[in-house]
């Protein structure tokens, strides 16, 4: 089965708790009866189409409710309405309420007629039909005044002759709504009655609507699908975050109305080594740590419900019991939170029960305090982590901190990369070092004054000062070492293409070898079975002779062995061939004693007519007997033909392009040989399938066209027959 399954009316069985009914509510309640019966309609195809046992289990509990559907569509219009087949009593009284409607506005129609004075056309007023008339003017017709208007001037009249009929118009119309009130009871009655069924049938739909919404969120992400736990460390390749990707700004356009970033993103590329179960970020601020934690989360909790996550091939997850994050700001002014106090209620409540199975996301440890406090504390935070085991990704400008994980076990320092030439980060994440905060740099790009940036470098620590040109040197011998890596990296995949060019060429020999190999045992039987031939005549030639008592000289039996063994003289081999064979030529083929004329030259195949016989063999096979009759006038065409396609896609054509089209690619079929062909032509409005049908059966070459199963594309697809004899 092809395409995505609607799900449209499967939140109306939020309808089914209310003991009363609106006839809208009951449309979209046999909606959703509607598409229970479609899913279950389709649940072979489904089957066929390889969901997997639990699906498979959903799909067969989901209930059977054709006769229910019936009952409805007795009653129920597609958008709510009540219909005459409800009732008897309904039909009647809704046919008596038209004709007494319709006698009014004749009646009305007929006193305009006689009151010329009575311009304005004819209303209701309280339900009841009734004429516009000027107070000066309300002698001229007897009736009954209903109202007036808010300035007097006008009455509205229901004429005598007519309040009869308005009496009955209203009889009617009660009758009418009692009728719809009691049959809307009757829907209510019966859907309450199978209210288990429905719910069972809308839970059993939402699996499936979600199910449906993972695939298809895979599809538009071109994203992968991981099983937590299936890999030993978190590896993620080439990850991007759902917001900002650019191949989702349609899809988060029509969901959150706003497409977002369109612009091409710097993936993420995160491994933590063996061993390591604890990585911590730092570098520029705007480098990109905050959304490599944010990505890191989403990635953990979108691949432990099934949704498909935005990385390539390579990545893998750990199993998680709990993911713990603390992002952002906690600060509360309301609750006297302070941004610190809320993040140590936070770290409290994490080491309750943080242990090995704990994804933990920790962005800018240690801040919101003193400096010299904070990375006490974020330093104590980070060896409790690591002696836990918990798998942490945190982030921090405190270089201290960064300086004393590079002693705790299973712990590692990573930074975001920094463009040194441009002052901008690369967003990029690079593991084994930390990174230099710069927020000297970043102040002077915002604009900050040149004598306060001075000031600021000359308080500086020392030692703050000399880890940080430490830094500095480590990471331009890592900038050296990635260039010396990517070098190398060229030269390995120069190396890797001559190799796999000379492993081409290698089997390319080796499948010509094997193919003069075969040609040459074929002749080596061909010639050891004519020999055989040979000696087997010259044998009952003899054994004759024998019997009517001739006894050949040595002479005559030398002269018998001759013939027997004179083989024919040595062919040259078909790749030997001084001339290549052309439409016209006689040919004899190898291992045949019949001779045919070649009709066609197809690439390394030749079409060869061989009493009135087609047949397609290898031009290798083909020994030429005798060239082709030369051409009465003009000169010989030589055409070479290479093999159409077995299938034509027509979607986006007018019918007009698809009759042209299908034409030409039946005749170009027909002439290479090919017997079974495919037209794809959609299913859209069925105008494109109806052209190809026409097509079809008034071609002489068809032999029969019909659509293929579901699986290979159904009633989309035609599939064709060719008679090629």
């Amino acid at each position: 089965m092809r395409g995505s399954l609607g799900f449209a009316g499967l939140d109306a069985a939020d309808l089914l708790e209310p003991e009363t009914l609106r006839p809208t509510d009951a449309a979209d309640l046999a909606r959703l009866v509607t598409l229970a019966r479609r899913l279950v309609e389709a649940r072979a195809a489904l089957a066929g189409a390889g969901v997997g046992p639990e699906l498979a289990r959903i799909l067969a509990e989901l209930p059977q409710l054709e006769g229910f559907l019936a009952f409805c569509d007795l009653r129920l219009g597609p958008d709510g309405e009540i219909l005459d087949s409800a009732s008897p009593a309904l039909a009647q009284a809704r046919a008596a309420r038209e004709r007494n409607r319709g006698a009014i506005v004749s009646a009305m129609e007929q006193i305009r007629r006689q009151h010329k004075a009575l311009s304005a056309p004819f209303t209701l007023r309280r339900d009841r039909y009734c004429v516009p008339v000027p107070v000066s003017e309300r002698n001229l017709v007897p009736g009954l005044v209903l109202d007036a208007s808010s300035s007097g001037a006008t009455v509205y009249l229901e004429p005598f002759a007519v309040v009869e009929l308005n009496n009955a118009l209203a009889q009617a119309i009660a009758l009418a709504r009692a009728e719809e009130e009691r049959v809307l009871a009757e829907l209510a009655s019966a859907f309450h009655g199978r209210r288990d069924a429905l719910l069972q049938g809308a839970r059993s739909l939402a699996v499936l609507d979600a199910a449906q919404a993972r695939v298809l969120f895979g599809q538009a992400s071109e994203g992968i699908l991981l099983e937590p736990g299936a890999a030993g460390s978190l590896r993620l390749v080439n990850a991007r975050h759902p917001l900002l990707d650019p191949t989702l700004a349609s899809l988060r356009g029509e969901v959150l109305g706003d497409a977002g970033n369109t612009r091409p993103v710097v993936p993420l590329d995160l491994e933590f080594p063996e061993d390591t179960r604890l990585v911590l970020l730092s570098g520029p601020n705007a480098g990109g740590k905050t959304v490599a934690i944010k990505t890191v989360g989403l990635a953990a909790l979108m691949a432990q419900s099934g949704i498909p996550i935005l990385a390539a091939d390579g990545s893998g997850l750990p199993s998680f019991r709990r993911l713990w994050c603390h992002l952002g700001d906690d600060q509360d002014l309301f609750s006297d939170l302070s941004t610190f106090t809320g993040a140590m209620r936070a770290t409290a409540a994490l080491l309750a029960d943080a242990d090995a199975d704990t994804l933990v996301l920790y962005d800018e440890l240690g801040s919101g305090t003193d400096p010299e406090e904070g990375a006490a504390l974020a330093a104590a935070l980070l060896e409790e982590l690591a002696r836990r085991r918990c798998w942490t990704l945190a982030t921090a400008h405190l270089i201290t901190v960064a300086a004393h994980l590079e002693n705790v076990p299973g712990a590692l320092n990573a930074a975001m990369g920094y463009d040194e030439a441009s002052g901008r980060p690369t967003y990029r994440l690079h593991l084994g070092t930390p990174g230099r905060s710069r927020g000297l740099a970043i102040a002077s790009s915002c604009g900050v004054p040149g004598s306060v940036l001075t000031r600021a470098r000359e308080m500086l620590s020392r030692s703050f000062l000399a880890i940080d040109g430490y830094l500095e040197a480590l990471q331009e011998e890592r900038g050296r070492l990635s260039q010396e890596r990517e070098r190398f990296v060229q030269l390995e995949r120069e190396a890797e293409l001559a190799r796999a060019r000379a492993e081409e060429e290698r089997e390319k020999l080796a499948a010509e070898q094997e193919k003069v190999r075969h040609r040459l045992d074929e002749e080596r039987d061909a010639l050891r079975r004519r020999a055989k031939e040979q000696l087997a005549t010259a044998l009952a030639t003899l054994e004759q002779a024998r019997t009517r008592g001739e006894f050949p000289g040595k002479k005559r039996v030398a002269a018998m062995r001759r013939t027997a063994l004179d083989l024919e003289p040595e062919r040259p081999s078909p790749l030997e061939r001084a001339e290549p064979l052309i439409p016209g030529a006689t040919v004899r083929l190898i291992g045949m004693a019949s001779t045919g004329k070649v009709q066609r030259v197809a690439g390394d195949r030749v079409e060869v007519l061989v009493k009135d016989k087609r047949l397609w063999v290898e031009a290798g096979a083909c020994e030429p007997v005798a060239p082709p009759a030369a051409p009465t006038t003009g000169e010989v065409e030589v055409a070479v033909f290479q093999a159409p396609p077995a299938e034509i896609k027509l979607i986006g054509m007018t019918q007009e392009e698809a009759r042209d089209e299908v034409e030409r690619f039946l005749d170009r079929a027909l002439v290479s040989g090919i017997g079974h062909v495919r037209i794809v032509h959609g299913h859209g409005t069925g105008a494109l399938r109806r052209a190809v049908r026409e097509v079809l059966a008034h071609h002489p070459a068809v032999a029969h066209f019909t659509h293929p199963p579901q699986f290979r594309g159904g009633t989309g697809v035609t599939e064709v027959e060719l008679d090629l004899s």
